[in-house]
């Protein structure tokens, strides 16, 4: 059975359906005609207003003179009657004919009209996709990706200077991960962009993003060959933040933590305060400070750390002076906290380090405990006692020493 039939079938059933409200009224509006049966009729009156003035004549009611007189207007009232019925009669005739004329025509032009529509503004090879059915299966997708970059290869041979056509093509080589093919199509792109004269932070970039898929043929790796197309990037557009990325993690790589520091920050300054982004810068620039490494290190041997921030819906509800809690709790120990840390809400998103030094007594140093639980609360009164509806972050079960804790306090 051809798959197609019930999109056919409905589409032939709205077909019929507006036909049919449009045809009613022409070819069912009233008619007046005169039948042989009213023609008799009028006939039979006549005979009996006749026989009753031929009576009255013989009564000597009316004169011989009022007799013809009224026999005469008799006539030709008939006959008057009998011309008005008539003409009627071919008027209906007439109009019904002249109505199934443009019945006729709006049966005909209609469908032509719809089928012509359709073949101008729809796509019959769709229809035919959806009615084989799988057209996202991942068996096709693969094909349609492969069949996509081979024609847009063809159309670059025949207009090579197509920079968004280049681009579009590196950008699916990378996603088919031929990362080799990807870097050669982005190179292009970049000279094209360069001889066009487009605008520095567009070729910018095309450099970030060649760096990257230069980056990702070798393995990972970001070595000179990166590092040098990511120093061209910063030349074209200082502010280019996947160059200012990849160029920090390039110089910590390689040891060098004051290059990376300086990128990081940069990149950091360009960014959402708030963002899950700033928050990973936060955590690199984090990594790059021996000292606060060391220190971290020797106190997470016995404590906590992690990042806290607010969640964007509560951006406008909370207030800079408002106070921040981060609480630890022992299951062991109940509700009784173990460990606390006060911040201020203009602190976020901020990380924390949660250790001995925060404990609620000595005698019950967070130390002691192998499972916690941490939370992180907005007081706005500062109080230390929470309070129903104040918001806080989802308790986390986590184990001393932890230090990739992040909490997000919701509303």
């Amino acid at each position: 059975m051809n798959t197609l039939w019930p999109l056919w079938s409905a589409a032939l059933l709205l077909l019929l359906l507006t036909l049919g409200v449009l045809l009613w009224p022409l070819l069912h509006e009233p008619v007046t005609e005169i039948s042989v049966d009213a023609q008799a009729r009028l006939r039979r009156l006549y005979r009996q207003q006749r026989n009753e003035l031929e009576r009255e004549r013989e009564a000597k009611t009316i004169s011989a003179e009022d007799y013809v007189q009224a026999v005469e207007e008799l006539e030709r009232r008939l006959l008057t009657e009998i011309d008005e019925f008539t003409s009627q009669s071919l008027a209906g005739a007439s109009g019904a004919w002249r109505r199934s004329i443009p019945a006729a025509l709006l049966s005909l032009l209609l469908p032509l009209g719809a089928v012509l529509l359709y073949l101008q503004v729809g796509d019959p090879r769709a229809a035919a996709t959806i009615a084989l059915g799988s057209p996202d299966s991942h068996a096709n997708t693969g094909v349609d990706v492969e069949a996509m970059v081979a024609r847009l290869e063809v159309r670059l041979q025949n207009n090579p200077d197509d920079v968004e056509g280049w681009i579009v093509l590196a950008r699916s080589r990378e996603v088919l991960e031929e990362f080799d093919a990807s870097t050669v199509a982005y190179q292009r792109a970049v000279t094209l962009a360069k001889q066009q004269g487009l605008p520095a932070t567009f070729q910018a970039r095309l450099h970030a993003d060649m760096a990257d898929a230069l980056a990702s043929a070798r393995h990972g790796a970001l070595d000179k060959p990166v590092q040098a197309v990511l120093n061209v990037a910063l030349r074209l557009d200082p502010d280019q933040p996947k160059a200012l990325a990849l160029a920090g993690a390039a110089a910590f790589r390689v040891g060098d933590r004051v290059t990376a520091r300086r990128h990081w920050q940069h990149l950091l300054g360009l960014l959402e305060p708030d963002s899950d982004m700033a928050l990973r810068v936060q955590n690199d620039l984090a990594r790059l400070d021996d000292t606060k490494q060391a220190a971290v290190k020797s106190a997470l041997g016995n404590g906590l750390a992690g990042t806290v921030r607010l969640d964007p819906a509560l951006r406008d509800q909370v207030q800079p002076g408002d106070t921040v809690f981060i609480v630890a709790r022992a299951p062991k120990n109940g509700r009784m906290p173990v460990a606390v840390l006060k911040l201020k809400a203009a602190q976020l998103p901020t990380r924390f380090t949660l250790d001995d030094s925060n404990a609620m007594s000595p005698d019950m140093p967070l130390s002691k405990f192998d499972t916690l639980t941490i939370e992180a609360r907005i007081s706005r009164s500062g109080a230390a006692l929470s309070q129903p509806g104040e918001p806080v972050s989802p308790p986390q079960t986590v184990s001393r020493g932890d230090s990739s804790i992040a909490l997000t306090i919701k509303p």
